[in-house]
C-alpha cells in the first residue's frame, strides 16, 4: 500500500511537472508569435530609423496604431462595398427579370448609386470632422438596411433604381470608405498609416459576396438575396456599438504637424488639390474603364468568355495582395512615390492590351493590373493626409470623391465612342496609357510637397 501510495505520488508530481512545461512552452510560443506580428508591423518604421542613425521619435512612441479599431474599419468597409458592389454583378440579370427592367435601367441603378455616394461623401467630409464616425457608421448600416429591404419588396423598375439611388448610395457613403479611411486614419500612427489603409481597402467581401448569394439566387430569387443583404448589414450593428471606438483627433493632432494650419476652405484654393484630383481620377477612372471594357476586348482578341471572365476574376482577387503591398510600400517611400510607381506598372501592363499574346502573360497582366488598381486607395490616402493633415483628412477626400466622379463616368464612354468610330481598341488603350504616364508625372511633382509639407510652408502656400 505504501509502494502504491509512493508512485502514485510520484505520477501525480510527474503530471504537474509536464503541465508546467506545457504551459512555459505554450507562453514561449505565444510570445514568440507576438513578437514576429509585432516585428512585422514595426519593420518599416524601425528599418527607417535605422538607417537614418536617428531614434525614434517621441510621437511615434506615445502614439501605437490600434489595430482593433483598424479591423473595425476593414470590416464597414467591407460591409458596404461588398454588399452594394460585391453583389450587383451577380443580380444584374435577376433584376431585369424581376422588375422587368432593360439593360440599360439595371445599369442605371448601380450608376445612381455611385453619383448619390459621391455627392454624400463630399457632404460627409466636414461633417466627421465634428461629429462620432461610430453614429455615422451605425446609421449608414441603417439606412442600408432598410435601402436593401425596401428593394425586395418594391414592384416597378423605377422604384428599385430610386432606392438605390436615394437611399443605398447615401448609406453605402456612410458606412464605407470615407468613415471608415477616416477611422483607420485617426487610429494609426503616421509611420504606419499606409498599411493601415491598405489592410482597410482589402476587398474581402467584394470576392465573397457574389460565390455566397449565387446559389443562393438560382434556389431562391432575388428578393430573397435582397433581405438576406439587409441582415446582414444588422448584424453589423451591434458590432460597432460596442467595439468601435471614436478617437481623440485633438490630442492626436498635437503630435503630427500640419493639421491645425489647414482651414478646410483653403483645400478647395490649394493648387496642389487639384493636381491629386487629376491623378487620383486619371487611375481611378482606369480602374472603371476595365470592369467595362475588359471582357469585350480579350474576347475580341479571340479569347472565350470563361477565360475572360476568369482573368477579371482573378485580377479582382490580385488587389486583396495590392491593397496591403502598397499601403506597406506606402509607409517606406510615401504615399506619391508609391503612386508613380503604381502608374507606371499600369502604363507597362496596359500596352498587353494593344496585341494579341499568349494566356500566360494576359494572366501576369491581370495580377499585376489588379494588384496597382487595389493599392490606389491606400497609397492616395497616406498623400492626402500627409499634405492636408489628419484632421481634414475626411473633408479633402470628400472633396476628391465629388470632383473624380468625371473622371469615373466620362473615361469609359469615352472609351467606347473610341472603339465605335475606329473599330478596335488601340487608340482608347493608347490613351490610356499615355493617362498613366500623366499620372506618374502629377504625383512626381507632389512627392516633394509630401516629403517636406509643414505648418508654416502649407499655410503659406494654400493662401
Amino acid at each position: 500500500m505504501f509502494r502504491y501510495s509512493c508512485c502514485m505520488a510520484r505520477s501525480r508530481r510527474r503530471g504537474k511537472e509536464a503541465a508546467a512545461r506545457n504551459i512555459r512552452k505554450s507562453k514561449f510560443f505565444c510570445n514568440f508569435f507576438h513578437q514576429c506580428v509585432m516585428q512585422c508591423l514595426n519593420y518599416g518604421v524601425n528599418e527607417r530609423y535605422a538607417s537614418s542613425g536617428d531614434g525614434m521619435p517621441e510621437s511615434l512612441t506615445a502614439v501605437r496604431s490600434n489595430w482593433l479599431q483598424i479591423g473595425i474599419a476593414t470590416l464597414t468597409q467591407n460591409f458596404a462595398t461588398g454588399l452594394a458592389f460585391g453583389s450587383f454583378g451577380t443580380l444584374v440579370l435577376a433584376i431585369e427579370h424581376e422588375y422587368a427592367a432593360s439593360r440599360a435601367q439595371s445599369s442605371l441603378a448601380i450608376s445612381l448609386l455611385v453619383i448619390s455616394l459621391s455627392i454624400t461623401a463630399s457632404l460627409l467630409g466636414r461633417i466627421l470632422e465634428t461629429v462620432s464616425i461610430r453614429m455615422v457608421a451605425t446609421g449608414g448600416a441603417i439606412l442600408a438596411a432598410c435601402g436593401f429591404g425596401l428593394a425586395s419588396v418594391v414592384q416597378e423598375a423605377w422604384q428599385f433604381m430610386a432606392v438605390y439611388g436615394l437611399i443605398l448610395g447615401p448609406a453605402t457613403a456612410m458606412l464605407g470608405l470615407l468613415p471608415s479611411m477616416t477611422h483607420a486614419t485617426r487610429w494609426s500612427n503616421e509611420h504606419q498609416r499606409g498599411l493601415a489603409l491598405g489592410i482597410v481597402n482589402m476587398p474581402i467581401l467584394v470576392m465573397i459576396v457574389p460565390l455566397v448569394i449565387a446559389p443562393l439566387l438560382l434556389s431562391e430569387g432575388i428578393r430573397y438575396i435582397l433581405r438576406v443583404l439587409a441582415i446582414a448589414d444588422l448584424c453589423l450593428i451591434p458590432v460597432m456599438l460596442l467595439v468601435m471606438r471614436d478617437a481623440n483627433v485633438d490630442k492626436r493632432d498635437a503630435l503630427e504637424p500640419g493639421d491645425e494650419s489647414v482651414d478646410g476652405s483653403h483645400i478647395l484654393r490649394s493648387p496642389v488639390f487639384w493636381l491629386l484630383v487629376a491623378g487620383q481620377g486619371i487611375l481611378a477612372g482606369a480602374g472603371t474603364m476595365k470592369l467595362a471594357h475588359f471582357i469585350p476586348l480579350l474576347t475580341e482578341q479571340g479569347r472565350s468568355f470563361a477565360e475572360a471572365n476568369l482573368l477579371l476574376a482573378i485580377s479582382g482577387g490580385a488587389g486583396l495582395l495590392g491593397s496591403f503591398a502598397f499601403g506597406a510600400l506606402a509607409d517606406r517611400v510615401g504615399g506619391a512615390k508609391a503612386l508613380v510607381l503604381n502608374a507606371i506598372l499600369q502604363a507597362v501592363m496596359w500596352t498587353i492590351f494593344l496585341m494579341p499574346v499568349s494566356f500566360p502573360v494576359l494572366l501576369a497582366d491581370a495580377v499585376v493590373v489588379g494588384a496597382c488598381g487595389g493599392g490606389i486607395q491606400a497609397a492616395f490616402g497616406v498623400v492626402l493626409s500627409t499634405v492636408f493633415g489628419q484632421k481634414h483628412f475626411s473633408r479633402a477626400l470628400g472633396l476628391v470623391s465629388l470632383f473624380t466622379l468625371p473622371f469615373l463616368f466620362g473615361l469609359t464612354p469615352a472609351a467606347s465612342l473610341l472603339y465605335e468610330a475606329t473599330g478596335n481598341y488601340h487608340l482608347p488603350m493608347g490613351l490610356m496609357v499615355a493617362g498613366f504616364l500623366v499620372a506618374a508625372a502629377i504625383f512626381m511633382f507632389a512627392s516633394p510637397r509630401e516629403r517636406h509639407v509643414t505648418r508654416t510652408t502649407l499655410k503659406g502656400d494654400l493662401t
